[in-house]
């Protein structure tokens, strides 16, 4: 004869441990978020750098325009045109500030790009290259996460997120 509540007493305790062992998973899979991310801007940047096109027109969405409703076929268009001009391409990511919002994420991003010899002759004339901030929307997707929408714009060194600076002082500690 069972006493009443006894089965209680038995699924109370598993489902609490249940509770203990998967919430660190949930929880580590949300912070880790912003590390993906991180990796999928990283990723873009390696393959502008390599101008690998195709890695780069991978991580945009199906459904990608940017601010001037360019869709990715016009996208890659642009990316010929710059990859074609431009040599010696090197991009270094600067400050990263993410906001995510149930498997979307507002990203704003501050990059530093130079081209051709002037990464190599940085430090002798002194010349660093140009700013940019990005701004991007995101969408987790299966395959990770892509862009759904970009803008950028040049922007002088007194306009770059705070984080920035102190990175730029790391990259370059003669300049800054």
């Amino acid at each position: 004869m069972k006493k009443p509540g006894s089965q209680l007493n038995y699924t109370l305790p598993i489902i609490l441990l249940l509770f203990c062992l998967c919430f660190p998973l949930v929880h580590c899979q949300k912070n880790e978020d912003p590390e993906l991310i991180r990796e999928t801007l990283l990723s873009a940047i390696k393959a502008a750098e390599k101008k690998d096109r195709d890695k780069v027109l991978k991580l945009l969405a199906d459904d990608y325009r940017d601010f001037a409703s360019r869709e990715v076929k016009a996208t890659a268009e642009l990316l010929d045109y710059y990859f074609k001009h431009y040599y010696g391409i090197v991009i270094h990511l600067l400050e990263v500030e993410i906001l995510i919002n149930q498997g979307t994420a507002e990203v704003r991003a501050d990059v530093l790009f130079s081209s051709g010899p002037l990464e190599t002759l940085r430090k002798t004339l002194g010349l660093v290259g140009s700013f940019y901030q990005f701004k991007f929307k995101m969408a987790r997707e299966p395959e990770g996460w892509k862009i759904k929408y970009a803008e950028w714009q040049e922007v002088e060194e007194n306009s770059l997120l705070p984080g920035s600076r102190t990175i730029l002082k790391k990259l370059f500690p003669d300049l800054f």
